[in-house]
This record gives C-alpha cells, sequence and structure tokens, in this order.
C-alpha cells in the first residue's frame, strides 16, 4: 500500500523551496550590489565623488575638514552599495565647499 501525502501537505515543502530559492537569489542580487558600485558604474559613486573630493581638497580651514569627512561616508556608502545616500553626502561636500555640481564638472575636467 502506497502512501500519498495529501495536497495539504505538500504545500509547505514547496512554499519552503520557493522561499529558499528566493532568499539565495536575493542574497546573490545584495552581493553583487556592491561590486557594481564600485566598478564605478553609477554616476554617484565615480563622477560626482570625485567632484566632491576635488572641492574638499581645494576648500580652506575646518571647512576642509568636514568635507573631507563628507566624502569619506559617501565612499563608504558607495561600498555598501547605497549610492542615493552617497550622492547626499558628495552633494553636502559640495555645497560646503561652495561648489555647485555644474562647476564642479569643470573643475574635474580640469584635473
Amino acid at each position: 500500500m502506497a502512501y500519498q501525502l495529501s495536497a495539504f501537505r505538500r504545500f509547505p515543502t514547496a512554499f519552503a523551496i520557493v522561499a529558499a530559492s528566493g532568499l539565495a537569489f536575493a542574497g546573490l542580487m545584495a552581493s553583487a550590489s556592491p561590486a557594481y558600485a564600485q566598478s564605478g558604474g553609477d554616476y554617484r559613486c565615480a563622477g560626482l565623488a570625485d567632484q566632491a573630493r576635488t572641492a574638499a581638497d581645494s576648500t580652506e580651514g575646518g571647512k576642509q575638514a568636514s568635507a573631507k569627512r563628507f566624502v569619506s561616508t559617501g565612499n563608504k556608502l558607495c561600498e555598501a552599495g547605497n549610492e542615493r545616500a552617497a550622492a547626499k553626502q558628495f552633494r553636502a561636500a559640495l555645497k560646503l565647499a561652495g561648489v555647485t555640481e555644474a562647476q564642479a564638472d569643470s573643475q574635474v575636467a580640469a584635473r
């Protein structure tokens, strides 16, 4: 006599397999995101970071330390894959240095 599982007993097993597959895929995507951010594929973590770094280096006095802190925090956020928050830090450094994003483009091009 063969024992067959009812449909009710098969559902949790199927659900567990689908859930495990989803978690594995999410983990794969999360581990790939920081590598993409570090590769310079995103403007916020490549071009904007260079602009903020240049502006921070050209700033004098106490503002320079603060601007460099914003840039450092932005770089760490890029490494973590959070480009949006990193861009906010880079733009704060630009604002502190008194440089707009458009002006920073020409400064980076002049380097």
